[in-house]
């Protein structure tokens, strides 16, 4: 097992590629001074087509694309999503039921917020950048439903499964939007947080049965692709992004490994 969490390697730095097109703003028509019986002025054409163009339209732009140069305009993201309120029953849920529903509502929240600050961070991305962005985050859903496949799977068949199952989704997914809005920090290095890590999910390991030790050792790689992904992303120190992601995973093992130990 101890092969997972060799699998660290730093993701290789991507180079920025921004490119936006610029929305043409069609000019005012001039006056000219009136004449005995003008000729009707033919529509100049670039106005035109620049009337005819969809303010959000990505394609087809009025003006050619110049791919290579980047723009000082910021590309705006779309208008945030309302978060989704809770059911009135999950003021006070007084049956595995009403749990259940609230934790299914509390992770809808929880992906909305996601999304928000997901295409707020895709909106001025162009070229490289935006794939990469996007890689990451079909590696993070990967990791996402691997993991909580392991972590529900104690309580298959039972009534509270789908809280516990919506609570890892909640979770993970509240952790995915901090990291977007990079409103954490890490409390330590990378070094430390890797060998925490592997001292956790070691320990963990000892717990499982061998069908949940594969589970975990799944969900494991799952997460070491979204590692990597996250990082060659972000654009700043390698070492801080891989230390914050090992950390909050080296969190989500702790609270396993209470859990099974009791």
């Amino acid at each position: 097992m101890t092969g997972v969490i060799q699998k660290i390697g730093l993701g290789l730095a991507a180079s920025l590629c921004l490119g936006a097109i610029a929305a043409c703003q069609p000019t005012s028509p001039t006056a000219t001074p009136p004449e005995p019986a003008p000729e009707p002025e033919a529509p100049d054409p670039a106005e035109t087509e620049d009337q005819a163009v969809e303010p959000t339209e990505p394609t087809a732009p009025a003006a050619p694309p110049t791919a290579a140069s980047p723009d000082t305009t910021t590309a705006v993201a779309p208008e945030p999503q309302p978060i989704p309120p809770l059911p009135p029953e999950c003021n006070s849920p007084d049956t595995q039921l009403a749990m259940n529903l609230c934790a299914q509502a509390e992770y809808d929240q929880a992906d909305t917020e996601l999304n928000n600050a997901y295409q707020s961070v895709k909106a001025p991305l162009g070229g490289q950048k935006t794939d990469q962005l996007i890689t990451a985050e079909q590696a993070w859903i990967d990791y996402r439903d691997t993991y909580c496949d392991f972590v529900q799977a104690q309580f298959a068949g039972g009534s509270i499964q789908p809280t516990v199952y919506y609570g890892c989704l909640t979770q993970l997914t509240d952790n995915r939007t901090a990291v977007l809005q990079q409103s954490k920090s890490a409390s330590m290095g990378y070094d430390a947080a890797d060998q925490a890590l592997n001292s956790v999910y070691q320990s963990l390991q000892g717990y499982l049965s061998p069908a949940e030790q594969e589970q975990l050792t799944n969900a494991q790689l799952a997460w070491i692709d979204y590692r990597d992904a996250h990082c060659a992303f972000e654009a700043g120190d390698q070492n801080d992004c891989l230390a914050l992601v090992t950390e909050s995973q080296m969190s989500q093992l702790e609270e396993q490994l209470d859990t099974r130990s009791l």
